[in-house]
């Protein structure tokens, strides 16, 4: 049964006698320059401690007298006032080392914290947990706590005023090996004042993040009950004063986050087992709307998905398009493309089986290509297409197994097709100016098309009563 419990890695040297089981430490610390403190403190066993400063005012402290089975902690810093922390512990029931951590900041104002606490590992340096920190920039902040065993974190801040949190396994899971395998991965480059949080709290989880741009935000938290395992969540931010937040809780769920412009947010909650999302956000400059703003919104995704097996794909390459999906039932599937402005897409599948096909192509001075489309049956299936202006298109499927299209391309046109029974098939093609279809479907198995070219057409369809 493994013992787990929180300690603090920083990087500076300082030696000091420990218990009665402490034993075989080697340290060597290495300071040129003014002002410059290391201080190890080593009353473990079997760990090993190298610390080098090169820069003025650095401070390093290495805490390792928990290393009972053994650690091992590098820390070289070369620039000035940087400041690391190193503590790292085990159970004494894994393989030496089970903890290795390294950190090297070469800018100014770096500050770098790791706390490592390791169980039971077998033999072989990939089975501890391992922290590296590389700072070259200033001001930068980086944090990681690793509980359990094999933890794996790397992170790499080489622009300015950055901060990285890294949070991985759970110590009430440890004991029952709920909460190893974790891997992280945060690169924040070539603009400043970025943020990057992660939590990973069940088994075999994967996260990156890659943040290229100024001021852009990710929140990465992923988490399961029992032995559910194999999360993985990759964000790239690539522009400025985007946000993303990825929430699984579950087993073998997938998201994908791209923001290549300014202000784009993107909220991912997966909950269920098996589902994948896929939200790419790349609107920039708006003939209509003008230049981005900073507080603007460029385009908004919300993806939920509650149920298992689950897709969801959202592309955004028009500005201030807004698409919510919520998925709350098993094996449904949902993409939106967003290529217009000003378009507003809501998904909503309550039922099992159902597909749903957004395609919103318009431009201009409307905000009106607005739609939604509730599935609350099994195995429906729903297509629209709007690149006129003034379109609006609801869809509502409440029975199952029925099929809907409805395409859009003229101006002040609307479209409402209602199917509440099963097995029912119906199409709306507008392609004119000021139309109007309203399909009603109540029993099974009917038919309806609907094709409107010209101007000042009106189509209503109802067909009867189930059980008439």
């Amino acid at each position: 049964m493994k013992r787990a419990f929180y300690t603090t890695v920083s990087a500076l040297a300082l030696l000091t006698a420990a218990p009665a089981i402490a034993g075989d430490n080697t340290s060597a610390v290495t300071q040129s320059g003014t002002n410059a403190t290391a201080t190890v403190n080593q009353g473990g066993s079997n760990s090993a401690s190298t610390v080098t400063q090169g820069g003025d005012l650095n401070t390093t402290t290495i805490d390792q007298n928990g290393t009972q089975t053994g650690g091992s902690s590098t820390v070289s810093q070369t620039g000035n006032s940087n400041n690391a922390l190193v503590t790292q512990a085990d159970d004494a029931s894994g393989a030496n080392p089970s903890d290795v951590s390294n950190i090297d900041q070469g800018g100014s104002n770096n500050s770098a914290t790791v706390t490592q606490t390791g169980g039971t590992t077998p033999p072989g340096t990939y089975w501890a947990n391992q922290s590296a920190i590389t700072q070259s920039g200033d001001s930068n902040d980086a944090m990681v706590t690793q509980v359990d065993d094999t933890q794996h974190s790397t992170i790499t801040q080489s622009s300015n005023g950055n901060s990285a949190t890294v949070d991985q396994g759970d110590s009430s899971k440890a004991a029952t090996d709920e909460s190893w395998g974790n891997t992280s991965t945060i690169l924040q480059e070539g603009g400043d004042g970025n943020i990057a949080n992660v939590s990973q709290k069940s088994l075999l989880n994967t996260s990156n993040v890659h943040q290229n741009g100024t001021a852009n935000e990710a929140n990465v938290s992923q988490d399961a009950d029992g032995y559910a395992t194999g999360g993985t969540s990759n964000v790239d931010q690539s522009g400025s004063d985007n946000v993303g937040n990825v929430t699984q809780y579950g087993a073998v769920n997938s998201s994908s986050v791209t923001q290549s412009t300014v202000g784009n947010v993107a909220n991912v909650s997966q909950t269920g087992d098996n589902d994948s999302s896929d939200v790419n956000q790349s609107a920039g400059y708006s003939a209509t709307f003008g230049y981005y703003s900073p507080g603007d919104t460029s385009g908004l995704a919300d993806i939920t998905q509650v149920g298992n097996n689950n897709s969801s794909s959202v592309s955004q390459s028009g500005l201030m398009n807004v698409a919510d999906v919520d998925q709350l039932a098993d094996d449904n599937v949902s993409t939106i493309t967003q290529t217009g402005e000003g378009a507003y897409a809501r998904v909503l599948q309550s039922g099992s089986g159902n597909t749903s096909n957004v395609d919103q192509s318009g431009t201009g001075d409307n905000f009106s290509l607005n739609y939604q489309i509730q599935q609350t049956g099994d195995y429906n299936a729903s297509d629209l297409n709007q690149s006129g202006s003034w379109d609006s298109a609801n869809v509502l499927q409440s029975g199952n197994g029925n099929t809907s299209g409805i395409a859009q391309s003229g101006d002040n046109d609307y479209a409402s097709l209602i199917q509440s029974g099963s097995g029912n098939s119906s199409s709306i093609t507008q392609g004119g100016s000021y139309n109007n279809a309203f399909v009603t479907q109540s029993s099974d198995g009917n038919g309806s098309t609907v094709d409107q070219s010209g101007s000042f057409n009106n189509a209503y369809v109802t067909q009867g009563p189930a059980g008439l």
